[in-house]
């Protein structure tokens, strides 16, 4: 799996675990709390929850921290990005250009065959 992806299912664990808990501790919350703005949890699993949370959190820094060029100054992640660029667009024009061999090999052996038929049936 590629780094991007990795982020990007850490970050949607992390989405999943913050909708997961405030989910779990409005469920817990007593029907009267003392404030009627902040409900009131059971500590242990609010801390389990935290906990939870902040192991995700350290698991995103970690991939971000890993990302290709993150340490690189941004006008150097530029430069390799325009150089990346370059490069698939002298890929696209390589590949454009198999494309057009392929065609004409194609119909080169579209005309052979063809050939191949008619000199068959004509001896036939």
């Amino acid at each position: 799996m590629d780094r991007l992806t990795q982020l990007q299912d850490a970050i949607d664990k992390m989405a999943l675990l913050f909708v997961s808990s405030l989910d779990h501790l409005t469920k817990i919350a007593p029907l009267v709390p003392l404030d009627p703005n902040v409900p009131v949890v059971s500590t242990d699993s609010a801390q389990e929850l935290a906990l939870d949370i902040s192991r995700q959190a350290k698991e995103l820094e970690a991939l971000i921290d890993n990302l290709p060029g993150i340490s690189q100054t941004p006008e150097a992640q530029i430069h390799d990005l325009e150089n990346l660029a370059q490069q698939n667009a002298d890929a696209t024009v390589e590949y454009e250009m198999a494309v057009q061999e392929a065609k004409e090999l194609l119909q080169d052996v579209t005309f052979a065959l063809r050939r191949i038929a008619e000199d068959q049936s004509i001896r036939s």
